[in-house]
């Protein structure tokens, strides 16, 4: 029996109709313009950083004194550590940067606003390409650009690390998704190649693999050998670098910090936990600096003890929450996951936490901020979500643009953090440094002597301790502490420096060049070390000596200030004037508001007879140090050699309404007085000036006042 054969009715064709151009739909204007102006809340949040200074803390280190950004040599910056890290990549960029702005504040401070404007972007596009949502994208983006808790990592110039690998981190995660999207194999290599600068510019990068893992269980994606497989790249340039990183931390010490057993890891990794996302929602009480409640050996206190109970509790809701979403799992996840590697399991530095960690942490957390936004908004409580948004934006926005005066300067930075904790002797020790560098030597060695009461072994109080004692003429008391600090730590370098300045000021000459040789013996290349040799060879009229030494100093501290202009003095006293006038010129574009070196570029115009220019020098100084007596004092010299006699008498009273009892300044307008003819008043000058003690006025009594 024959099979009939059933034909398939073909579909009949539909005309094709000419393909219309997309255009974009009307209310996502709204979306970007809402965008736009949350950069603007964000970039007005953090105006006060426009006027912050480089700080002593880690600026010094990282810009004003780091050999590797003096000039951009690749080399030397991917194959050197940096303050006991490795991240070339941010080095770089701080190279480039001092090529462009020197020790201009502003500059760095620009750049690390501007990354982080891009972040906030950078948290747009990855929130939205995660919900697939522009309200819930938006409102993450706009808590990440205005939050308190984000202000060390931009208002400190330090921190570009942390604006770098995060922009590079975001980016690759971006891409990563727009692979998972799609498949397109071009993704994944930008991805990758995104994670390796990520982690170059800072090791904390090196949780992104575990967060794609994370992604795939979120978007549906079996996790499986081929997905894990597709991770391994990333997995190992985290390995690699991660083990790079701690060799770095191990290197500057910074892993011996504190010592703690496993038991108290724990515990302080779960309050770390916990109150980081506290922090996210009700940042109060923020520092600088958080100390541990502990010293090594100590007893934890008891409250520290309920934070493990709520890191469980939370994760027990969590897993719970899987019956019901994804979403609280996921972001909770991506905080975690994040923030693990600085939950101190593994000690660094001497802080519990740290503002700065929270950065990209923060996303997971904003993320499900968001979401709550959006589901309160559709459950017809609009009323609420918009009260509590505007409320927690104007607050966090603030709040934000308080915090960053509190970076402003050191001094300022470190009289918050005392304010706050009492009992942190790095925080007086830090404050007492900025003290002492700002020549208020008395107000800084009561916070030296606070420090070391604190912390009775605290090498560096010692050490500064040292430096304020010889500062104030206490040269045996400063022998004293360099003694002590060398029995705790002797291996550190600056403690014999300060060491050889205290037997330098006794004329114990040998002793101090021991000591200046054995600083320069444990680090050859300590700016300081030089720096001090150079200035004990030049006491003892050794100028080839001293001159090497000073120009060593300056190869290793391009910005050694105070190098410069005592080379600037040993070569004018060489008669090497062109030289002298570029070392002078030097100290004034790093510092324009150095008096000094305007005041020493007038000497040298003044011995050369230069005495316009001379004047002109004379007069800057005073416009920077209007009480600089001694600028007064050499002008009305000038004055006098050209016989400008009634300008030379004007700018010595000037001196006087300053000094009372200058008796040079009595004794050279005693001299423009008897030459413009007006003997009594020179004669009473000339006494004055004898009865102060200036010896060549007393010859001179005798022959004028007869």
């Amino acid at each position: 029996m024959k099979k009939k054969i059933k034909h398939k009715q073909q579909p009949a064709e539909k005309k094709s109709s000419p393909k219309k151009p997309k255009v974009s739909k009307p209310e996502n204007w709204k979306y970007y313009v809402a965008l736009f102006i949350i950069i603007l809340i964000s970039f007005f949040s953090y105006l006060p950083v426009f006027n912050n200074e480089l700080l002593a803390w880690d600026d010094k280190y990282y810009i004003k004194e780091n050999p590797l950004v003096y000039s951009i040599n690749l080399k030397d910056i991917f194959s050197q550590y940096v303050m006991g890290n490795y991240h070339p990549f941010t080095i770089l960029i701080v190279a480039i940067e001092y090529q462009l702005f020197g020790l201009n504040a502003t500059g760095y401070h620009t750049i690390n606003l501007l990354l982080h404007l891009m972040n906030v972007l950078l948290v747009f596009f990855t929130v939205l390409r995660l919900a697939n949502k522009k309200e819930i994208a938006l409102v993450a983006s706009l808590l990440f650009g205005i939050h308190p808790l984000h202000v060390e990592s931009v208002a400190w110039a330090a921190e570009l690390k942390d604006l770098l690998y995060t922009f590079f981190f975001l980016a690759s995660y971006i891409f990563y998704l727009k692979f998972q999207g799609s498949h397109q194999r071009k993704y994944y290599i930008i991805a990758l190649i995104l994670f390796a600068v990520s982690l170059l510019s800072k090791a904390m990068a090196a949780s992104l693999p575990v967060l794609l893992i994370l992604t795939d269980h979120f978007m549906g994606r079996k996790i499986n050998t081929k997905t894990l497989l597709e991770k391994a790249p990333f997995f190992l340039l985290s390995i690699v670098v991660g083990i790079v990183a701690i060799r770095a931390q191990q290197s500057a010490g910074a892993t011996d910090v504190i010592h703690l057993s496993f038991f108290q890891r724990m515990i302080f990794a779960c309050y770390g936990f916990i109150t980081y996302i506290v922090q996210l929602i009700f940042p109060l009480n923020l520092s600088a600096y958080y100390p541990y409640p502990v010293t090594s050996g100590e007893r934890i206190p008891a409250q520290y003890y309920l934070y493990p109970a709520l890191f469980a509790g939370l994760v027990v809701a969590i897993f719970y929450s899987l019956r019901v979403t994804k979403k609280i799992f996921f972001g909770i996840g991506f905080y975690a996951i994040t923030i693990f590697l600085v939950l101190q399991l593994l000690p660094v530095g001497g802080a519990i936490i740290a503002d700065r960690y929270s950065y990209i942490p923060s996303i997971g957390i904003f993320y499900l901020a968001g979401e709550g936004f959006y589901y309160l908004w559709n459950q017809k409580s609009k009323w609420l979500a918009t009260i509590l948004l505007f409320a927690f934006a104007t607050f966090f926005s603030i709040k934000t643009y308080t915090r960053c005066n509190v970076w402003k300067n050191d001094l300022v930075l470190w009289n918050d953090v005392i304010e706050q904790y009492q009992t942190i002797p790095l925080a007086y020790n830090n404050r007492g440094h900025t003290l002492l560098l700002d020549s208020k030597t008395e107000l800084a060695l009561e916070d030296f002597n606070k420090a070391i009461e604190l912390n009775p072994n605290y090498v560096k109080a010692y050490n500064n301790r040292g430096t304020a004692l010889i500062n104030m003429n206490r040269n045996d008391d400063a022998l004293k502490d360099f003694d002590k600090a060398i029995s705790l730590m002797p291996g550190w370098e600056s403690i014999y420096v300060g060491r050889g300045n205290a037997l330098k000021n006794k004329n114990m000459w040998q002793e101090a060049l021991k000591a200046y040789n054995k600083a320069i013996e444990l680090k050859p290349d300590y700016a300081d070390a030089f720096y001090a040799r150079a200035f004990l060879y030049s006491s003892q009229g050794k100028n080839s000596e001293s001159l090497e030494d000073y120009t060593k100093a300056i190869e290793l501290n391009n910005n050694y200030i105070e190098a410069y202009l005592n080379r600037g003095n040993l070569l004018r006293d060489m008669n090497r004037f062109d030289e002298a006038l570029q070392d002078y010129g030097k100290v004034i574009s790093l510092n324009p508001g150095f008096h000094l070196a305007y005041f020493n570029r007038g000497n040298l115009y003044m011995n050369r007879k230069m005495n316009d220019l001379a004047i002109q020098e004379f007069d800057k100084a005073i416009d920077v140090k209007p009480d600089y007596v001694k600028a007064y004092l050499n002008k009305a010299s000038v004055y006098n050699n050209e016989k400008k006699y009634e300008e030379a008498i004007r700018t010595y009273s000037k001196a006087l309404e300053y000094k009372k009892d200058y008796a040079e300044a009595f004794y050279g307008r005693g001299l423009a007085e008897y030459y413009s003819g007006k003997k009594n008043v020179a004669c009473s000058d000339m006494k004055q000036a004898s009865r102060l003690g200036y010896q060549p006025a007393s010859a001179i009594v005798a022959q004028i006042c007869n």
